[in-house]
């Protein structure tokens, strides 16, 4: 396979970090986020599996292929940090559904997500349910995704809180952050349903962490921002 051209990356001039230890939080699953850089693909490409391959072959956009094999690689690499190996150790397998499974080292949970040139990666020990998404801001024309995405309650409740106010954008990534991040810890994806996700007004209008509502039961979440991503990450409580 042709290398990916690095000059497609984002621009995320950074090294791994945790951003929910960042943000001033404690008690949350161990996570790193990294953008991956020009020695992530020189050192790490010979290690990608064959699955990991044949989706790379799929995407059209050099720039999407440049980016998926970069989180390939980077992945495995902040995982090998959690869990004190080496990336050459790690192995990741996935369910039938697409949910990442850590196959090595066994004993944990895991989570992944990346957007751009960004991978955020959270760990905890099994059987724990967990989740995490990681989005750019952007503009978007969020109001249609509200109606596709939550409930009666929770689509009045952002238009009257947010509309025309200048932190509407990061409002809706936060809230469409923190739903992907539940629903990732089902396994299944939105295949869960983002409406059974609640978020109240009140969780969305700046970094923090708390409770949310969903497929009847409770979850703890943490939410913060890295440079213009915001990022969530939620743990199904017992």
């Amino acid at each position: 396979m042709t290398q990916p051209d690095a000059s497609a990356r984002c621009k995320w001039p950074m090294a791994s970090v945790d951003p929910f230890a960042a943000a001033g939080f404690t008690g949350h699953p161990p996570s790193l986020i990294a953008a991956w850089n020009e020695t992530d693909l020189a050192v790490g490409m010979a290690s990608l599996s064959d699955a990991e391959i044949e989706r790379l072959g799929r995407m059209q956009s050099e720039r999407r292929r440049a980016d998926m094999a970069g989180s390939f690689v980077v992945r495995r690499r902040l995982i090998a940090d959690l869990t004190a190996t080496r990336p050459g150790e790690v192995s990741i397998t996935a369910l039938s559904e697409g949910a990442p499974v850590l196959a090595r080292p066994p004993g944990w949970s895991v989570t992944i997500a990346n957007k751009d040139a960004l991978t955020l990666v959270a760990l905890d020990r099994a059987p724990a349910e967990i989740g995490a998404d990681v989005e750019v801001m952007r503009r978007v024309n969020w109001k249609p995704m509200l109606a596709m995405t939550c409930s009666d309650r929770e689509h009045a409740a952002f238009i009257e809180a947010f509309e025309g106010q200048p932190d509407a954008g990061e409002a809706f990534f936060r809230m469409w952050t923190l739903k992907e991040a539940a629903l990732k810890s089902t396994q299944r994806g939105f295949r869960a349903g983002p409406k059974a996700v609640e978020t109240n007004v009140d969780i969305l209008a700046a970094p923090g962490e708390g409770r949310l509502f969903a497929f009847g039961a409770r979850f703890q979440f943490w939410t913060a921002l890295v440079g213009e991503a915001v990022v969530s990450l939620v743990r199904k409580q017992p």
